[in-house]
């Protein structure tokens, strides 16, 4: 992270004395508010998230859901940016005027006046750009024979033609001293030689290594790059950023130069490549998007690429100009795109250098190779990632990578075709590196034969887990002397996995027919590279966890590798190092020392800020009960082997059949596992507790498939709201923690009048790769007293953060309430009840006998009734 800059800005608001109680009122401005007045917890967010960002630290924050996390964090970046901006000026003046103190003070303000105009002319013209973009769009939209014109243009155009020459599939030639690329086919490409970064970028787009006219134009920075897990959460942020000032044109300001980027899948326009994609996947999609880019026939080329000219950048900076001239998210993007007949996927990036706001999924900040080839310079700009309660697992999943010795096979043909069509035209270098994957392939089918014949007839799953170091030296032969990075160097250069890939799904489509499926023979070659690109990193964190699975109706005997990122750290590093200030943001956080623990041990601790804010729900709107005995005084506490004891499921049954009878309307009930939930359904079918409690409610289970999802909670909501039938009143839903409904689905009012957490939810202990992360934690992070458990804090914290997660389905705004139910006498033990979050935790209270929770249970919505909530 950078250092700050001497000149120090003070938090907006913190000079305010409370004249006749409107502080608040006066801080709220400060920050730019949309609303006359912010909640007291919103303004300490603010306060804090600008104090972090200001002196370049590092911040995990936690504001639950409905307390206006999202607006709260773009007032107080923005705010700063804007007083950052005011800043670089006086700055830059107060400099120039220490080094002219003998000057007289005309020449002095003459010079500054002078650096003042040049410092702003910039800016300047670039907001006068966009201010004629936002009134010609303005006009535009109220003349309806322009739409009308427009989308009858849109109509006529397509691309159906094919490029079917084998020239296009042939591995340009390489020269390994200098990295650079020579274009091998004749597709009238005038610039021969291309840096690796510009190879790189000529994959997404041929216009990177044509000469950019607006490469002198300065970038804008800092810039503030906002990640979030799905493209919907993004297109709420740009929702909220509209509320503001800052997402808005007046006479008196501008809105912020924002820009969402997005994958194909969300942003092609082409409609002969999204049909591809809708057949056969999202590779298939790129695959074809990069096809139709390479083709040097303007015929066969995507009609909605400009081309490498003078008029293409005119049209590409048209569509820039067009995107930053009012605040955009990926919809109104595409439409952008599709009204100017211009790729939204690409005039997004193009946009990205003059953009203040850049609002991207996960993948595309957190992986480098992502950063790079977008050419995202986060040089002393803002990160803020929200949603990030799943950022480390995030990392892990994303640098982790997997091949199955069925991909070793195809890989193994596929690059052998490959070899065989182009041998005769493939130079030095790129044939010796295609002869090295051969023998990285024959060695990987050779150890798993090897593995399948050690292990015979075996019943069970054999998991061994080796360095990569032990991995590659036990591959045998000469693949211990192969020099992986140079390898490494080679794959990411020449893109050679899509060269071979594209070329084996031509032959596949000449032998088998278009409509043939093939989605998993494609992904072969990039599954394997993604491999080799995992195993040459050789460092201690990261392991290969070889897996041999018994024969099966299905297929023999098998065997699978998978790379494990132990240190989330490593990955996350060169992100802090670039940036001025990363946040993390979330609804819910806890436990936050996972996060200093495992992404910022490297922060120094006055380097690190954690908060945690109040929720903005009154107190007696939030009732916390953990409860250790059932009705009938059965301990409550579901350990693994506890679901197949039928007393302690029948004394559940008895427990929630008593709590449907005081709990009005929606009622959500958390299960750790599918297996317990299936387990406890038997149980009830046969005593006929399932029947005790559908008398009082009805009764609904989470769907195992995503589509049935939304037919489930429609009917659910449905059951809530219909009258009173036969005595039932609301409904009941069971669900999983860690599935569809525990994350993500808001509950809101009478849908969640009540979560019940059942048992504690520990992930599965005999799980390899969870071993192998409490292991590496307890060897590279031992505590200073030494009496902490590394490795058992881990086993916790993702215990935890599920429950959380799941509780955090409830309350959504400040008129709503609820009630959390604890059922497992665990939940009471300090280092359980101490990790859950801080506003559940203080309203929380320990039953040791069933009715007085009843008692409590009753008396909180009575009082909910009498102020006429419920």
């Amino acid at each position: 992270m950078h250092a700050p800059t001497s000149l120090v800005l003070a938090t907006p608001g913190s000079e305010l004395e409370d004249v006749d109680g409107f502080k608040t009122t006066l801080q709220s401005r400060a920050f730019h508010f949309p609303y006359p007045v912010a909640y007291g917890i919103q303004l300490q967010l603010m306060a804090q998230l600008f104090e972090v960002i200001e002196h370049g630290k590092v911040g995990v924050f936690e504001s639950p859901t409905g307390t206006g996390k999202t607006l709260s964090l773009l007032c107080s970046a923005f705010t700063w940016l804007a007083l950052n901006r005011q800043r670089a000026v006086v700055g830059t003046l107060r400099g120039n005027a220490e080094q002219a103190d003998e000057e007289p003070n005309w020449v002095v303000a003459h010079d500054e006046e002078k650096q003042r105009e040049m410092l702003e002319a910039s800016e300047n013209e670039i907001r006068a750009k966009l201010r004629k973009v936002r009134e010609h769009q303005s006009n535009l939209r109220l003349d309806p024979a322009h739409r009308s014109e427009s989308e009858n243009a849109r109509k006529k155009r397509r691309v159906d033609e094919e490029y079917d020459s084998d020239t296009a599939y042939l591995i340009d030639e390489y020269d390994e001293t200098s990295r650079t690329i020579r274009r091998t086919k004749d597709n009238g490409d005038a610039y021969a030689f291309l840096s690796a970064e510009a190879r790189a970028m000529m994959e997404e787009y041929e216009s990177s290594f044509a000469p950019r006219e607006d490469a002198t134009e300065p970038s804008t920075t800092p810039k503030i790059y906002y990640a979030s897990r799905t493209h919907s959460q993004l297109s709420q942020l740009v929702h909220e950023l509209k509320k503001t000032e800052f997402g808005t044109a007046s006479e008196a300001h501008d809105p912020v130069r924002s820009v969402s980027l997005g994958s194909r899948k969300q942003m092609c326009i082409n409609p002969s490549v999204r049909d591809l994609g809708a057949t056969y996947g999202t590779e298939a999609m790129n695959e074809r998007c990069m096809d139709l880019m390479e083709s040097g026939k303007s015929k066969l080329r995507c009609s909605y690429l400009p081309p490498m000219d003078h008029a293409g950048q005119q049209k590409m900076d048209a569509f820039r100009d067009r995107a930053l001239a009012e605040v955009h998210d990926i919809e109104e993007l595409v439409r952008v795109g599709k009204d100017m007949h211009v790729c939204p996927y690409f005039g997004a990036r193009n946009s990205v250098r003059q953009a203040e706001l850049v609002t991207l999924p996960y993948n595309m900040l957190l992986q480098r190779d992502a950063r790079d080839a977008l050419q995202l310079s986060l040089d002393d700009s803002v990160v803020i990632i929200d949603e990030a309660h799943n950022l480390i697992d995030t990392i892990l999943a994303t640098y982790s990578a997997e091949l199955s010795q069925t991909h070793i096979q195809q890989a193994t043909e596929q690059v052998r075709a490959y070899l065989h069509r182009f041998s005769l035209r493939l130079k030095g270098t790129n044939e010796e590196h295609l002869r090295t994957l051969q023998v990285l392939l024959s060695a990987l089918q050779a150890y798993c034969t090897a593995k399948i014949q050690a292990f015979g007839d075996t019943a069970e799953i054999v998991t061994e887990t080796l360095t990569t170091v032990q991995f590659t030296a036990a591959l045998g032969g000469t693949v211990d002397l192969i020099n992986l990075v140079r390898l490494e160097h080679w794959l990411k250069d020449t893109r050679i996995a899509r060269k071979i890939s594209g070329y084996a799904d031509k032959q596949w489509v000449q032998e088998h027919g278009k409509d043939c499926p093939r989605r998993n023979k494609m992904q072969a070659m990039h599954l394997f590279e993604g491999f080799l690109l995992a195993l040459s990193n050789r460092a201690v964190n990261g392991k290969v966890m070889v897996t041999v699975s018994p024969a099966s109706t299905e297929q023999d005997r098998h065997v699978h590798f998978k790379y494990l990122l132990l240190n989330p750290a490593e990955a996350f590093q060169p992100l802090l190092d670039a940036a001025r200030s990363v946040i993390l943001a979330g609804g819910t956080m806890e436990p936050m020392s996972e996060f200093q623990t495992q992404l910022f041990d490297g922060v120094s601790r006055d380097q690190f800020q954690a908060f945690s804010c109040a929720h903005i729900v009154p107190q007696e709107n939030i009732l916390g009960a953990i409860v250790n005995t059932g009705p009938k005084g059965t301990r409550l506490e579901f350990t693994y082997d506890a679901w197949k004891k039928p007393a302690l499921l029948d004394d559940l049954a008895n427990a929630l059949s008593n709590y449907c009878n005081i709990i009005p309307h929606g009622i959500i009930v958390f299960l750790p596992s599918y297996a317990s939930l299936n387990m406890t359904m038997a149980r009830w079918k046969i005593t006929g507790a399932l029947d005790r409690i559908a008398k009082r409610k009805r009764i609904f289970m989470e769907p195992k498939h995503t589509q049935e999802v939304d037919g489930v909670l429609h009917s659910y909501a449905a059951a809530i709201t219909a009258p009173s039938q036969n005595g039932s009143r609301g409904a009941i839903l069971f669900a999983v923690v860690g599935a569809k409904l525990s994350e993500g689905i808001n509950f809101q009012d009478d849908l969640a009048r009540c979560v019940v957490m059942v048992g504690l939810p520990f992930p599965n202990s005999k799980s390899k790769e969870l071993s192998e992360r409490m292991e590496y934690l307890r060897k590279t992070e031992p505590s200073a007293s030494g009496t902490v458990d590394k490795g058992r804090e881990l086993y916790l914290n993702l215990c935890m953060r599920a429950v959380n997660q799941s509780m955090g389905r409830a309350i959504r705004h400040r008129n709503d309430h609820a009630v959390f139910l604890l059922l497992d006498h665990r939940f009471g033990r300090h280092d359980i009840i101490s990790r859950l979050p801080k506003w559940i935790r203080s309203e929380t209270r320990v039953y040791e006998r069933f009715g007085n929770s009843i008692s409590s249970i009753a008396a909180f919505f009575r009082g909910k009734r009498r102020a006429g909530h419920a």
